[in-house]
């Protein structure tokens, strides 16, 4: 039986639906067992790793619109999960750092996606996950896009 070529394969459609599917997974269960949302772990994983972020640096490491990040960081104010402060080098910009509170979320929501992680390399076996993370790093890189 021939080969499907990739264009045939629909692999964009393939590769969305995985992705919505464990993301809506992941969601619930960073919800369930840390407290927080997919995206809101993001920003504490970012802010627990690289320290204090100008709105503007989260925005772009998290390939997130301006309004969505600055929605996303006062909804995570109001819960106490970091804290908001102008940039004393630009007046126009704010500086988002974690709190204690933040960072012990954190430290839970790494612990679901680490479970999450291991629950898909057991599904894969070692060589399809070092594989597919191959892949994935791949079509991640800048000269993907």
């Amino acid at each position: 039986m021939a080969r499907a070529r990739a264009v045939d394969r629909r692999l964009y459609l393939l590769l969305e639906i995985t992705a919505r599917r464990l993301h809506r997974t992941a969601d619930a269960r960073l919800r369930r067992e840390a407290g927080v949302s997919a995206a809101q772990s993001a920003v504490l994983f970012l802010l627990m790793r690289r320290g204090e972020r100008r709105m503007g640096a989260i925005s772009e490491t998290l390939a997130l619109g301006a309004p969505a990040v600055t929605g996303l960081i006062t909804r995570m104010e109001a819960a106490g999960l970091v804290s908001r402060s102008t940039d004393s080098g630009d007046r126009r910009g704010a500086i988002v750092t974690l709190t204690e509170a933040g960072r012990e979320l954190a430290v839970k929501a790494d612990q679901v996606l680490r479970d999450i992680n291991l629950e898909l390399a057991e599904r894969l076996g070692d060589e399809d996950t070092d594989r597919l993370h191959d892949l994935l790093g791949r079509l991640n890189s800048d000269e993907a896009g």
